[in-house]
């Protein structure tokens, strides 16, 4: 795997990777990314290849109407993934999960209002994944290969919060949404609150 440093310039990883934090910043916003980067250290190793949203929004849309080839399934794109006092490691893709397994009241995922479900991190242990319906605009009727977009991210640990975990799934949630263009508009909710009874 790639692992970039920041070696002995002193210059700041975002401007030694602009392109890596941008993506951080775009998928996370800045001022999550400034409490995330306080956790991690000033000196965190990057192992995310340079990618953008659009970039990712792209692949995602492209894999929608493609044959789906069950030897090599779906890609997962790693965004902002950088190591320092611990592991920050968000990643994105198609769900090998169908909507029926995921609604499923007996299983282990949880709705998160109307469009999503959760597990993980606030409804269990260790790191949080949320999978939500995402329809492509242009892919042809009938033909989208899959239809629930995921998004994870690692156990953060010590000192995030169950709570903080979750807004950061939520807002890299939003985004990839927003990035897609999913024409159905999936309602996620901020910090993955349940879906009232």
């Amino acid at each position: 795997m790639l692992v970039l440093t920041a070696g002995c310039s002193g210059e700041s990883l975002r401007e030694q990777y602009p392109v890596q934090w941008q993506t951080c910043d775009d998928l996370f916003g800045v001022e999550n990314m400034k409490k995330i980067g306080d956790m991690f250290g000033d000196d965190p190793n990057i192992t995310s290849a340079p990618i953008t949203v659009e970039e990712v929004a792209d692949g995602l849309k492209r894999e929608a109407s493609e044959r789906y080839d069950p030897v090599r399934g779906f890609d997962d794109y790693d965004v902002c993934h950088f190591v320092g006092r611990g592991v920050f490691w968000p990643s994105t893709g198609w769900a090998n999960a169908s909507l029926k397994e995921v609604s499923d009241p007996s299983g282990r995922w949880h709705p998160v209002g109307p469009d999503a479900f959760v597990q993980g991190g606030i409804y269990g242990h260790g790191g949080t994944t949320a999978v939500f319906p995402c329809k492509v605009a242009g892919a042809a009727k009938g033909r989208q290969v899959q239809t629930l977009l995921e998004v994870s991210l690692n156990d953060v640990g010590h000192p995030a919060t169950d709570e903080f975990e979750a807004q950061l799934v939520a807002k890299l949630a939003q985004s990839v949404r927003d990035a897609v263009g999913c024409v159905n508009r999936p309602e996620i909710p901020e910090g993955l609150s349940p879906t009232k009874a």
